[in-house]
């Protein structure tokens, strides 16, 4: 439980920075961003609601959040798809009836799923040595039907084809906003979905990823079981 010094803070950050979210309960960010460790646990544990954006992070997102024009966006998460991410009218290949052989869901599948990966502009604070992006995608790509999919995306945008022992070799551009790894070192990531109850953004797909510099002899990915 906070203390009441701690309480008194988070009410002038509240004060300072007016916003629609409750933090009851859930101690600030530390001053220079949750750490690779506190991510980390929050996702192994299953306490997500312990990271949050600071008073003011979250005071600017629902200020960009009220500039939206809802006349011509229905929610955040058309706009996000249509503006920001470009995607195309997304009409549901199920719908198209020219081919009866396959079922809606085989259809559905023979598409490729549209992926998007973009640093999060609205985090919550996370230390300097840590990217904290967002994969946005046409498809809940933390099912374990889309497992296979998602690991070879993934690592084809932190790292390529690059075998850290033998050297590099990369057929395709890194993610464009992904700074280099340091001499000796490559990438690793971790990933999680958001419960229900805390996404700010509900009608379109995404999970959020960390990425950091590790040794070359260290897993890609730090991996959780899930559900």
């Amino acid at each position: 439980m906070p203390s009441a010094n701690e309480s008194n803070i988070a009410a002038a950050g509240t004060a300072l920075y007016p916003h629609h979210t409750d933090f009851t309960g859930r101690d600030p960010p530390p001053a220079d961003g949750y750490s690779w460790d506190q991510i980390r646990n929050a996702i192994k544990s299953n306490s997500l609601h312990a990271l949050r954006r600071t008073d003011k992070g979250q005071y600017e997102y629902e200020q960009w959040q009220d500039k939206i024009d809802r006349k011509t966006y229905k929610n955040v998460g058309e706009y996000i798809a249509f503006v920001i991410l470009q995607w195309p009218n997304l009409q549901d290949p199920a719908d198209d009836n020219t081919e009866m052989t396959q079922s809606m869901e085989e259809k559905y599948r023979a598409i490729e799923p549209r992926l998007t990966l973009r640093l999060n502009h609205y985090p919550f604070p996370v230390q300097q040595s840590i990217q904290y992006f967002v994969l946005w995608s046409t498809r809940d790509m933390s099912l374990l039907s889309e497992r296979s999919r998602l690991d070879t995306y993934l690592r084809l945008q932190f790292i390529g084809t690059q075998d850290p022992l033998a050297g590099p070799f990369v057929e395709k551009p890194l993610s464009a906003e992904l700074f280099p790894p340091a001499a000796g070192k490559k990438k690793q990531w971790m990933w999680f979905l958001n419960p229900v109850e805390l996404r700010s953004v509900a009608t379109v797909h995404h999970i959020h990823v960390f990425v950091r510099d590790v040794h070359p002899s260290e897993p890609n990915e730090v991996f959780f079981e899930r559900p």
